[in-house]
């Protein structure tokens, strides 16, 4: 009998009719383990997503949980060192694995990942990026940096892309600060960064969205007002960078936002009145998925954030107040539901995300600790 890893395994088995699981379970010890595991019963409901929160405590812990199913002890938790306000932990997730930045210097001049695949309990350490970094300490909340994780079909592997500006400047002039651009790819895999000559046209920030084998960002803001309307993209295949105009939205008032929409790449703009939701195609057009009216909610909506497709009907799950309220739109209906979820409230962020259980195509090179 074939022996797979585990995240083969747990792969196979949540695709089985459930009179199969119960065959199944004599056949061995981790088959018997996993189905027996309250969080695989999570997952295996009919391949819908599942609800995933991420808790940020007093920037020294990072705890991780289910929001269906049987509720226990987190997935799993661990401690990670803020840089500054805007510095985000997770950065990016495809196929069911999620990339996270536990770990920043800033001084030493170095950055730390890990990608976590939550369906496993198991999370795996890249290696150090050993950047030298000029930043001044009035600089650090300032987001300089972009990442993302995405799969190479041609190679049947994971990467993870790092973009960073070295420097800051006061200057406008794009050619002086493309000069200090740099762009990092980990192979997983390998045990080491390689550096590549491209580098993207314009500064970007934050999480980099996977979809039709690319990784998407926002122009870094307040950069570059004659193209910042455009998303820059970086193609997992050719290591290459590129620009795609994105859907029009008024000059003010407004928050735009990337949502990761398993394999698609969503546009959320929250406006005055209306929250949009368009979706990216594979020939670079925009289609509206969804919109509505947010002026009669009451409390107002704050720090809106968008976690993706809440089910197999394309719902959309967001969150306001830093994850304090949990939002679901029906798309057939029109309705907007309040979520109650049991994240704990005092915590300074409650990030919520849309698991997907698929972990595809996984190189058996690539081995979570």
């Amino acid at each position: 009998m074939a022996v797979f890893p585990p995240e083969i395994t747990l792969e196979i088995l949540s695709r089985l009719p459930v009179k199969s699981l119960a065959r199944f379970r004599c056949v061995r010890k981790l088959w018997l383990k996993c189905i027996n595991d309250p969080y695989f019963h999570t997952i295996h409901i009919k391949e819908e997503l599942t609800p995933m929160m991420l808790e940020l405590f007093s920037n020294i812990q990072c705890k991780i949980s289910f929001l269906q199913g049987v509720q226990k002890e987190p997935v799993f938790d661990f401690c990670y060192i803020q840089a500054g306000y805007y510095q985000k932990v997770v950065l990016g997730s495809c196929n069911g694995l999620i990339l996270v930045c536990y770990n920043e210097f800033r001084s030493r001049g170095y950055f730390l990942f890990a990608v976590i695949n939550p369906l496993s309990k198991k999370r795996h350490d890249l290696p150090p990026t050993h950047i030298n970094i000029t930043y001044r300490s009035v600089d650090s909340y300032i987001p300089r940096e972009a990442a993302g994780i995405g799969f190479d079909e041609s190679t049947n592997t994971f990467k993870t892309v790092f973009v960073i500006l070295k420097k800051r400047f006061e200057s406008q002039d794009i050619d002086v600060v493309r000069k200090h651009l740099c762009t990092l790819v980990h192979h997983q895999g390998t045990n080491s960064w390689r550096e590549i000559a491209q580098i993207p046209a314009y500064p970007i920030s934050g999480e980099g969205v996977y979809g039709h084998g690319r990784l998407h960002w926002l122009i870094r803001p307040f950069d570059w007002h004659e193209d910042g309307r455009k998303l820059v993209w970086f193609d997992m295949k050719t290591e290459e960078f590129g620009l795609t105009e994105r859907p029009p939205t008024p000059r003010f008032g407004y928050r735009i936002q990337l949502v990761d929409l398993n394999d698609e790449v969503g546009f959320a703009y929250v406006g005055i009145e209306r929250i949009e939701l368009g979706i990216l195609k594979q020939d670079s057009s925009w289609v509206l998925h969804c919109w509505f009216d947010h002026q009669n909610i009451t409390p107002p909506l704050t720090n809106v954030a968008f976690s993706g497709y809440w089910n197999k009907a394309r719902d959309i799950a967001f969150t306001s107040d830093r994850g304090k309220r949990l939002f679901v739109y029906t798309l057939k209906t029109g309705d907007l539901r309040l979520i109650d979820h049991p994240g704990d409230h005092m915590c300074e962020l409650a990030h919520i995300r849309m698991f997907q259980s698929k972990v595809r195509d996984i190189n058996t090179r690539f081995k979570l600790n």
